[in-house]
């Protein structure tokens, strides 16, 4: 457990990363070794007997940052998703990783110090209720709490910050994959398949997805336009029963004229079961993909700060809209071209 964002009960100084910490075992206060070892006990030993518990307290202390963030001086940013209470001009909230720059612009302090009544109005507010602007507020963490788990070693604020784009859906999709192990059906992905897993910047999914739903169309449509096609569609609709049945040797060549007169409809039903295959499985895919990546930044920039580990984790997620787009073009435009030149081909035979 990181304990960045409280403060050392003996020195009142904030811990940090590397900093070497104890834990008491009977409370659960975290402290810098020295502090404890210089106190010889924990902070609040003469509490212990009343149950006292430093969630218990903190959850207090965020209750009451709550309630008097309205007297709180200039040089600080209140978050409006977790309340949480950042320096001046700060960027990102180093609790849970909102973006703040709607916040620097409108502070809800006046330079007197004094509240901003059009913002003190509507401090406090739930996620879903409005913003220091007056203006209906974004939770991108779909009331789950920042810090709540939705992977192994992953918290929810985390994922925000690396899905970067469409947050809300994903957090209460990481959450269902978390709790039930269920996921939900994806028509982003149903309808663009390949394009969608380029776009989420999964490279190698999305271009397989891709060549093959461009083979597949493709292939289907220079099978049609060929004059065998043609033919095995005529004798199959002209063939006449009693032929069959009398002709063992025709009825056998028409299997074969068969198969290639309907290849073009099994070409094209593997890419609508391609489809449909991406889009129930694109957000555990999704989900599988964003748990390992985060895990792997995480571990990387484990002596990083805050606001570095949240850069990492920006850059890394998020989407590839460039990308995607390109390669969509890319995809119609290939498309259109060889069945223009497979038409053209045919038109000059």
């Amino acid at each position: 457990m990181e304990f960045t964002q409280y403060n050392c009960p003996v020195c009142e100084k904030k811990f940090e990363n590397g900093d070497d910490i104890v834990v008491c075992p009977e409370c659960g206060t975290p402290h810098h070794r020295e502090c404890y070892d210089s106190l010889g006990r924990c902070f609040y030993e003469d509490k212990h007997a009343e149950g006292f518990s430093f969630e218990n307290l903190n959850t207090e202390q965020t209750e009451n940052e709550q309630k008097n963030s309205q007297f709180e001086d200039f040089e600080t940013i209140l978050c409006p998703v977790c309340f949480h209470k950042n320096p001046k001009n700060a960027q990102v909230c180093q609790r849970c990783g909102t973006d703040l720059r709607a916040e620097n612009a409108h502070n809800p302090q006046q330079e007197n110090g004094q509240p901003n009544q059009q913002g003190s109005q509507y401090q406090g507010m739930p996620p879903f209720g409005f913003s220091a602007s007056g203006m209906p507020s974004f939770d991108p963490l779909a009331g789950m709490d920042s810090k709540e788990e939705v992977g192994e070693g992953v918290t929810a604020g985390e994922a925000a910050k690396f899905t970067g784009k469409n947050t809300q859906y994903f957090s209460m999709v990481f959450q269902r994959l978390k709790k039930f192990g269920r996921g939900k059906f994806g028509f982003a992905a149903f309808l663009f398949s390949g394009i969608y897993f380029l776009y989420r910047k999964m490279y190698g999914l999305g271009i397989a997805f891709s060549l093959i739903v461009i083979a597949t169309n493709v292939l289907a449509t220079f099978i049609t336009l060929t004059p065998e096609w043609s033919a095995a569609v005529r004798e199959l609709t002209t063939a006449s029963p009693n032929s069959i049945v009398n002709d063992p040797a025709y009825a056998y060549s028409l299997l074969g004229k068969m198969g290639y007169a309907y290849l073009p409809i099994i070409l094209n039903g593997v890419r609508y079961l391609l489809m449909l295959i991406s889009g129930l499985t694109a957000n555990r895919i999704y989900y599988n993909h964003s748990i390992k990546r985060i895990r792997r930044i995480k571990d990387e920039h484990r002596n990083s700060s805050a606001d570095e580990l949240n850069k990492a984790l920006e850059s890394s997620g998020g989407v590839n809209l460039p990308l995607a787009l390109s390669f969509g073009i890319t995809t119609v435009v290939i498309s259109y071209l060889c069945n223009f030149f497979i038409m053209t081909s045919n038109i000059t035979v």
